[in-house]
């Protein structure tokens, strides 16, 4: 949870350093390079995500050849998208202004924010499967570490290049660039440090790592949780989209609402972790009870702390605005989206449960489906609910797709007891 919350900090210290410039156009301009590139790299989350369950379950086998392969076919596998991600930028850039539409002053600066930080795609990817292996493993020191090291050195480097060298814009966009090479060099390092580097160049050279059907295995799994994830990034996309049609002042305040949602879902993501890896090695064992003990435990801390985070935010959210940004228009805009942030922790807590349930259990078409009908009760909530309520509204149809992603998993959630129950009763 440490680790985890340390990025919305960063986020924190980006948006009041860029927040104070005298303009929105800045914090509107992070606003959208920050959701871009949230899209473009966590489009590819399932790098994290596929190789946590895999690595889990031949975890819970103890097959540590097994679990050496996936996280180096995973690397490969980032190292390849990332590389063409780089050879697409100018297409990529140009998709994202369509899509977005920010304002032409906005569009200046995010221009600039984009040329630098789209070099780091390498690095992103490479961290989200040492990521995904660290969890998988239950090595929450070392997924700390790994962490720490990025946030530390990306909010040091921020307000260094912002306020020490006033770069605006391309200093946040350096920071975090320079903060993801790093933590994808001590990412590797941790690996080396786990298998030992002699053991990981002998399995790039292993016939049986470049096998196709061994990358069909990741591919299938990543498929259905690449689909639910574009649907999760498109959805928060419209948000800003959404918001910057109502005003610069709303997509400058609507970034902050971002910065509020990250806190929670990095917040809560920390039990969604836990279960990932111990309920997923009790899955790749069969351990029907260990698996059940599991989600219990998890479940009850994870609620606890989501009722701690809606106390915080109904205390203390207007304090945290009002340090943020000193611009009275955008100030306004996001006091008034407030309450909505209250209460999001409470009802967006099962969805993040269960998508750690269901990463352990591997059951990633199940993701993709529920996923799918949440889109479209979004979709049919944000018009009324924006025209009706503002910038206030927009964030009310995001609360409503968080409610019903957990509500669609839960009704899912028996078929993937039912399934471990069938495999314990085989291995029996």
């Amino acid at each position: 949870m440490i680790a985890n919350s340390s990025a919305p900090l960063v986020g924190l210290v980006d948006t009041w350093a860029i927040g104070h410039m005298p303009e929105a156009t800045h914090l509107a301009a992070v606003g959208v390079g920050a959701t871009v590139f949230s899209y473009l790299f966590w489009a590819f989350g399932f790098m994290r995500m596929s190789t946590t369950g895999l690595v889990a379950q031949a975890n819970g086998r103890g097959d540590k050849s097994e679990m050496m392969r996936i996280v180096v076919q995973s690397l490969v596998f980032g190292g390849m998208i990332a590389v063409g991600l780089i050879a697409l930028q100018s297409v990529l850039f140009s998709a994202s202004l369509v899509a977005l539409a920010p304002p032409t002053t906005t569009a200046v600066l995010y221009q600039q924010y984009f040329d630098i930080r789209i070099w780091s795609a390498p690095a992103v990817l490479f961290t989200y499967g040492i990521t995904g292996f660290l969890i998988g493993v239950a090595r929450a020191r070392a997924a700390l570490v790994l962490q720490l090291v990025l946030n530390i050195s990306n909010g040091a480097l921020n307000l260094l290049f912002v306020l020490g060298f006033n770069m605006g814009v391309q200093g946040i966009a350096l920071g975090s660039l320079i903060a993801e090479w790093t933590a994808a060099i001590v990412g590797l390092w941790l690996l080396a440090n786990y298998f030992g580097s002699g053991a990981i160049k002998a399995a790039l050279f292993e016939k049986t790592l470049w096998q196709v059907k061994g990358f069909l295995r990741l591919a299938q799994t990543n498929g259905y949780i690449f689909v639910r994830t574009l649907l999760l990034m498109t959805g928060l996309s419209l948000v800003t989209r959404e918001a910057g049609l109502i005003s610069e002042s709303a997509l400058a305040a609507s970034h902050i609402m971002t910065v509020f949602m990250l806190l929670i879902s990095l917040g809560l993501d920390a039990f969604a972790y836990s279960v990932e890896a111990l309920a997923g090695a009790a899955y790749g064992k069969f351990a029907l009870d260990n698996f059940r003990r599991w989600v219990k435990v998890t479940t009850k801390w994870a609620m606890l702390a989501a009722f701690i985070y809606t106390l915080a935010f109904y205390l203390f959210g207007g304090l945290v605005i009002d340090t943020l940004t000193g611009v009275e228009s955008v100030r306004q805009a996001a006091l008034g989206a407030l309450p909505v942030m209250v209460w999001l922790p409470i009802v967006s807590v099962w969805c993040f449960q269960f998508d750690g349930i269901f990463i352990g259990a591997t059951s990633a078409g199940a993701m993709m489906i529920t996923m799918l009908i949440s889109f479209l009760v979004f979709i049919a909530s944000m018009g009324p609910f924006t025209d009706a309520y503002g910038l206030k509204g927009l964030w009310l149809a995001v609360l409503v797709f968080t409610a019903a992603r957990g509500i669609t998993q839960a009704v899912y959630y028996p078929f993937i007891v039912r399934k471990l129950r069938q495999g314990a009763a085989q291995a029996g």
